[in-house]
């Protein structure tokens, strides 16, 4: 299968599942690792954080993204800087929002838990999109496509 684009910057999807459980962690901790992660992963890369139904807070949502900060492709882990979406996207919007082949993987999020997607599919996820500011000024950023 072709990978939906291999240049820099690359966009994949994670999923996250029960924060609770063993060895699970949180999205707003800024990490993910993963048996079956990319080897073309980079820093700069960007990942929709998606939430199963069992991560109560989000569930069944993409509450934000992940810009890649550092990879270690030996233990099959990365990090990210956590950017959270205004309000959680929901999965029903994400599957109308991204191309056929992606639909397909997102299908069979319960097998696959870390893969590429295109970046029009990412980017169509963003337009849908307004990001939290850190600051406490309260603005939003309004672009969020300027990501990509």
């Amino acid at each position: 299968m072709e990978l939906p684009n291999n240049e820099s910057p690359r966009c994949y999807f994670a999923v996250y599942a029960d924060p609770t459980t063993p060895g699970h962690v949180t999205i707003e901790g800024g990490r993910f690792g993963n048996r079956n992660m990319p080897k073309n992963m980079n820093v700069g890369d960007m990942v929709l954080l998606y939430c199963t139904s069992s991560y109560r807070i989000y569930a069944k949502t993409v509450p934000g993204i992940g810009l890649v900060t550092a990879v270690d492709h030996g233990l099959k882990d990365f990090w990210y800087d956590y950017i959270a979406f205004e309000e959680p996207v929901p999965l029903e919007f994400v599957r109308f929002a991204i191309t056929e082949g992606d639909r397909l993987r997102v299908a069979n999020i319960r097998r696959e838990w870390l893969f590429q997607i295109s970046r029009e599919s990412f980017s169509a996820v963003m337009q849908g999109t307004k990001l939290k500011s850190k600051g406490s000024s309260g603005s939003k950023i309004s672009q969020p496509d300027m990501l990509l």
